[in-house]
């Protein structure tokens, strides 16, 4: 079949994944256990209660940001067409800000993309009902939604996870990355980039816009389907799922929500203390979600995922994952040995997820055993006496990290390489 005319992928899969998270989400607040429900964080996204209103209308128009890259990337529309929904879309946006009398300039992607995005929702619901290509706009409508759902669900998370205020293994993250590298990679990349740089806006909006660059790759999806190993909404929700479990047994919320006054300047005396596990202040935002990194395993899985895109792709969302490399670091998120971790993770979670590579490859089989027992590994390192112990032999966590981050590549390169034969052969 030739590429152009292969099918999309369905969505079905992810629709029963995200309908088993919202469930579960529900079972801590119906227990009392949580303040937060799935329904309160809709209501929040949405900013409902000020419907109808201007914050309504910005709240709504922020959400849909993403259809404006999927209407630019389908050359399914016309060219021109396309490009007149997006530039009536910036200009929109151009005209409310000099309306209300506070632009903001800066915020380029939130700003103008917000305007393009809810005009091309109108266009793909227009286009739903008219014309030759019904059948993908309501796919794309239909992928919209999943990825709305897919953020209530995943901020649902991070509150219903804040909220049991466990205390986390955070001492022994921040002892083994000092061990590891030598010196304390959280406290040199937040000092490189210092609050109100150039360089630290930049990584907070490369930060906050991993939801446009995950849905870019969904519309490079929808273009060529055969292109990328599996479906972007497969590797998300495999993604989510395994985040949740992970996070339940590694709880780290990362140095700037942990660690409180003390970082950057002030840590020597933790590293004094006796190995301990810490605790957050009670109300504090601060989710059990930082070991491993899935913000850096998320940016990763979509550059591999366009593995087999032009250049000028790959190196963008390979620059684009170095750049969440550094965020999630110079904004205290997470400690250097959480990046480490993610590497081998991704790999056992690629193949769970990878298409045409059969459950017998020695590359499946390899990287999902593999990446299961590095982490496996971590977890037992991350307890404050197995860390402080591992912390005192030299070159031992050096070694550990490097391993981490040559056999998770490899094990990707191979799954990869075993990818394209099994699509070879299918052609």
């Amino acid at each position: 079949m030739p590429e152009a005319a292969a099918a999309h992928r369905r969505l079905d899969e992810a629709l029963a994944a995200l309908a088993l998270a919202l469930a579960l989400l529900y079972v801590p607040w119906i227990g009392g256990l949580s303040p937060v429900a799935p329904h309160h964080t809709l209501v929040e996204r949405f900013d409902l209660p000020a419907f109808p209103s201007v914050a309504w209308l910005e709240s709504l128009a922020s959400v849909f940001q993403v259809a404006a890259l999927a209407l630019a990337a389908l050359p399914a529309w016309p060219a021109r067409q396309r490009w007149a929904v997006l530039g009536a879309g910036v200009a929109l946006a151009v005209a409310y800000q000099l309306a209300i009398g506070r632009p903001s300039w800066w915020l380029y992607a939130y700003s103008f993309l917000s305007g393009a995005g809810l005009l091309a929702v109108l266009f793909f619901a227009v286009a739903s009902f008219n014309g030759p290509h019904r059948q993908l706009a309501r796919h794309l409508l239909g992928a919209l939604g999943l990825f709305v759902a897919f953020g209530v669900v995943t901020r649902t998370f991070l509150a219903v996870s804040s909220a049991q205020a466990e205390p986390t293994l955070d001492w022994a993250a921040l002892l083994l990355d000092r061990a590891a590298f030598g010196f304390t990679p959280s406290v040199w990349a937040v000092e490189a980039a210092p609050a109100g740089s150039a360089a630290r806006l930049l990584l907070a909006i490369a930060y906050e816009v991993l939801p446009l660059a995950m849905f870019a790759v969904f519309a490079l999806e929808l273009r060529a389907p055969r292109r990328l190993p599996f479906g972007l909404f497969r590797g998300l929700l495999a993604c989510g799922f395994a985040a949740a479990l992970l996070y339940a047994i590694t709880p780290v919320t990362g140095p700037a929500y942990a660690l409180g006054k003390a970082f950057p300047h002030q840590l020597e005396p933790l590293f004094a203390q006796a190995p301990t596990w810490l605790a957050t202040a009670p109300g504090q935002f601060a989710p059990r979600n930082g070991f491993p990194s899935f913000h850096l395993a998320w940016a990763l899985m979509a550059a591999l995922l366009c593995w087999r895109q032009p250049l000028p792709v790959r190196a963008a969302f390979g620059a684009y994952a170095a750049l969440i490399a550094a965020a999630t670091m110079a904004l205290g998120e997470h400690y250097l040995v959480d990046l480490v971790a993610a590497v081998p993770v991704l790999a056992a979670i690629f193949a769970l997820c990878i298409e045409r590579v059969s459950w017998r490859a020695p590359a499946r089989r390899h990287a999902l055993a593999g990446g299961i027992a590095l982490y496996v590994v971590w977890a037992v390192l991350l307890r404050p006496g197995p860390a402080f112990a591992a912390a005192g032999v030299p070159l031992l966590l050096p070694a550990w990290c490097a391993l981490n981050v040559a056999a998770g590549s490899y094990w990707l390169w191979r799954l990869l390489r075993a990818w394209e034969s099994g699509d070879a052969a299918a052609r």
